[in-house]
């Protein structure tokens, strides 16, 4: 009996030993497994809020997305263009994606919350928890033409504001100090175009100009605003399938990735966590600021239309009106 007891004892030790030494990692490999037999589609809206800088934003997600592919077997990510009032009806129907790519002036429904380390974002937070961040940003520039002005001062004379709808070019010249005596709001071609006729001195644009007067072989003077910026690409997860979120996370890890992020150049956009080269100076002055002031991309489109309002009666000169902004930005 008291062999059998001994034996039984030795047995027993024996199974607990080999189940503290592989049953972890049987564990591990099926949680592993149940991950990697996803095999689905990923769904990105994306919603372009401002202009970009050359080529499309949305291809860019799709080159990632193959790249990213390539990584998980069976996964497979579906990028879908929306305009405001298309993806405005898609969620009224209860429609979501996956994920979303959007910027101020879309009111996204369903967003999680984000655990990404190393990646945060002021604008893109709520109640200290990152819902959003951002994968690619343009920037705001005063332009000027060097043939009616050789340098760009704080106080203007006359300034051409490029405007989209819901952007706020002008609190990045509130923000920087400088103010202008006479302002006229155009859509960016409508600017773009008046510009160079050759009879303003100065263009409040952006990245995109920039481009367009390389492209056209315009010499002009820069000076980047570097206060503030709403010129930010965002992307953040609405999908409430769990294995789904997974992979969505796992694919804004790979977006934000240095590889990738060091390929915005192609498109002529920047990055907000690395740094590329451009061969344009003005554009490479452009992507090495950083830490902009902005506004919660949770800002609603109807406050958005006021901001553009006092910002312009502030750029003009009533600086009573300030604090009502500053106490917007984050």
């Amino acid at each position: 009996m008291k062999i059998l007891r001994i034996f039984t004892a030795v047995i027993l030790c024996a199974c607990i030993a080999f189940t503290a030494i592989n049953g972890k990692a049987a564990i591990t490999d099926s949680r592993v497994q149940e991950k990697t037999e996803y095999k689905g589609i990923l769904t990105i809206w994306h919603i372009d809020t401002f202009e970009g800088g050359i080529g499309s934003r949305k291809q860019f997600l799709l080159k990632a997305a193959r790249a990213f592919e390539k990584q998980y077997d069976g996964v497979l990510v579906m990028v879908v263009n929306h305009t405001f009032t298309s993806y405005n009806e898609a969620i009224k129907t209860g429609e979501l994606p996956d994920m979303v790519s959007f910027g101020l002036g879309v009111e996204t429904k369903g967003l999680s919350e984000l655990n990404i380390e190393n990646n945060k974002s002021n604008g893109g937070s709520l109640v200290e928890k990152q819902y959003a961040l951002p994968w690619c940003r343009g920037g705001y520039v005063l332009i000027a033409n060097p043939k009616l002005s050789s340098d760009i001062p704080d106080v203007l004379e006359s300034l051409i504001v490029s405007q989209s709808e819901y952007t706020q070019p002008l609190l990045a010249i509130n923000e920087q100090g400088i103010s202008a005596k006479k302002i006229e709001i155009l859509k960016p071609m409508d600017a773009y175009v008046k510009f160079v006729s050759g009879k303003c001195p100065f263009m409040l644009g952006t990245q995109r100009d920039v481009i367009r007067l390389e492209n056209r072989g315009v010499e002009v003077v820069t000076r980047p605003l570097t206060k503030y910026n709403d010129l930010f690409q965002y992307i953040g997860i609405t999908s409430q399938n769990q294995l789904k979120r997974y992979y969505s996370e796992e694919f804004i890890k790979a977006l934000l990735s240095d590889s990738v992020q060091g390929k915005l150049c192609d498109i002529g956009m920047f990055s907000v966590f690395s740094k590329a080269e451009y061969s344009n100076i003005h554009m490479n002055e452009m992507a090495t600021y950083s830490d902009f002031k902005t506004l919660s991309i949770f800002t609603l489109s109807r406050k958005l239309k006021e901001v553009q309002e006092i910002s312009q009666r502030i750029a003009l000169g009533e600086k009573e009106e300030q604090n009502k902004i500053k106490n917007m930005l984050v």
